[in-house]
């Protein structure tokens, strides 16, 4: 193989310009490399993003585009109620591991009084009820209690978090049906009640009394419901957990508040909210999929934009990279005229030179190439952190000058906004070169070095010894 030892002489002999297309090479291989990691390190970090926020999708009530629409003036139609049997086949989808149904409700007394609220208390001085629009004359009166309807408690964010516990009896689940209760202990104590007891709630609209027997008695240790409208059913010891079937009297239009699934893995979220809208009949103009997916994008958006710069980074420097390496062999090509010549007329294969001059840019590459797996984390973590900040700083200008919205609490008893983890945008990622990173930067190195030289070198083919040597003299 004459011609690899004649491509190490020259790399040798012509040293100025091999550092110089060495130092080509090697920008090249660590701006690819930099993009590469950039990306890597962005998927990674939407990985964590994303399992930080959780694998939870809600069916609830698209509050956001009725205020939208408010706003512009629209007047919304009826809200259609949300059936269990318009989405009672997306439970069975492959994407879920469980499930939570909640229904909002609430009761008046009968047999039983509501635990009174210490601020309503304080608020009228000294125990002075809220004035009621109602009571005698038929009109609508207060409600004393505030009903959650379950499939299993244990699934309900205050459960998980310990902020409420089954003390007595048992808490709701997949299983249960029926007029049961789970009850809270200060109301059980006030009323003398425990389990396999029964007390009577009246439904609000027709007043209608149901008998409830107690299924389980619970603490809770959450403050009062409200402060700024402290009436009883607001108070957490007025909280009753019951199955769907039981509260949905109670709730109007026999609707559910808000239906809950969990994933098998968060990574699965966007394939189940498109098999879910399939399977589903629910109005898409008044209730959506939520996966908390505004937080996850204030979470993400910096290192998008991030690996979006790199991507073109990619792109420019393969693409630049390949035109200089390209005129720099066409350059030296055109000076090795006479070399190339003399090796003609000595019988030498064009194909053999051809396979010089792309040796030499091989052998050059791999010692670039080689240089840069060493170099390039250094480097692409700088410039990650330096384009990142730039990105988190606009992102929390951008939302500083956002106008802000008072918040709107659609549920009683289920999750509110205060239990859905919050999106901070990431300030940080960890640019690390991977195995697989050095792989796709060598194929791309590899090829830019093949077509930059070949492409040249087809000027070779077209040359003739005599009239190479005839020009030279």
């Amino acid at each position: 193989m004459d011609f690899i030892r004649r491509a190490c002489i020259s790399i040798w002999a012509k040293k100025g310009k091999s550092l110089l297309m060495l130092i080509l090479l090697f920008v090249l291989c660590s701006l690819v490399f930099a993009g590469f990691a950039i990306q890597s390190a962005t998927e990674k970090s939407a990985d964590i993003a994303r399992k930080k926020l959780g694998g939870d999708v809600t069916l609830n009530l698209n509050m956001d585009k009725l205020m939208k629409d408010m706003e512009a003036g629209k007047q919304p139609g009826e809200i259609p109620p949300l059936k269990l049997e318009a989405i009672k086949k997306v439970k069975d989808l492959e994407q879920v591991a469980s499930y939570q149904y909640l229904v909002d409700a609430s009761a008046a007394k009968v047999d039983k009084g509501p635990v009174k609220s210490e601020k309503k208390e304080d608020a009228d001085g000294g125990g002075n009820s809220m004035t009621v629009a109602g009571g005698a004359d038929g009109q609508a009166q207060m409600p004393d209690f505030m009903l959650s309807g379950t499939n299993n408690t244990d699934g309900l964010s205050t459960f998980k978090k310990g902020k409420e516990k089954i003390v007595s009896g048992k808490g709701i689940t997949n299983k249960d049906k029926g007029n049961l209760a789970v009850i809270e202990k200060r109301f059980a104590d006030q009323n003398k009640l425990k389990v396999g007891d029964t007390f009577k709630l009246k439904e609000m609209e027709t007043n209608k009394p149901i008998e409830f027997t107690v299924h389980g008695i619970y603490t809770s240790n959450q403050a009062t419901g409200s402060q700024q409208f402290p009436v009883d059913f607001m108070e957490p010891a007025n909280k009753i957990y019951m199955p769907i079937d039981a509260a949905m009297p109670f709730s109007h239009n026999g609707s559910l508040t808000s239906a809950t699934y969990t994933m098998t893995d968060p990574q699965l979220i966007n394939a189940f909210k498109k098999a879910a809208s399939k399977v589903s009949e629910v109005d898409k103009d008044f209730y959506r999929w939520d996966a908390n997916d505004e937080a996850y994008k204030k979470m993400i958006t910096p290192i998008q934009n991030v690996a979006s710069f790199a991507n073109i980074i990619v792109v420019i420097t393969a693409l630049a990279g390949g035109l200089i390496l390209a005129l720099l062999v066409l350059l030296s090509i055109r000076e090795r005229r006479f070399e190339m010549g003399v090796l003609l007329s000595l019988g030498e294969n064009k194909a053999k030179l051809i396979g010089q001059f792309l040796v030499e840019v091989i052998i050059i590459g791999m010692i670039a190439f080689s240089i840069a797996c060493f170099t390039s984390q250094p480097i692409g973590q700088a410039v990650t952190n330096q384009m990142l900040a730039k990105e988190v700083q606009q992102a929390k200008d951008d939302e500083a000058n956002e106008p802000k919205s008072g918040g709107m609490v659609a549920s009683f008893g289920g999750s509110d906004e205060a239990d859905k983890p919050k999106g901070e945008a990431i300030d940080s990622v960890n640019v690390t070169i991977s195995r697989q990173d050095m792989v796709e930067v060598g194929g791309i190195g590899m090829l830019v070095v093949i077509i930059a030289t070949l492409l040249p070198c087809l000027f070779i083919i077209r040359l003739q010894p005599k009239m190479i040597l005839s020009k030279n003299d």
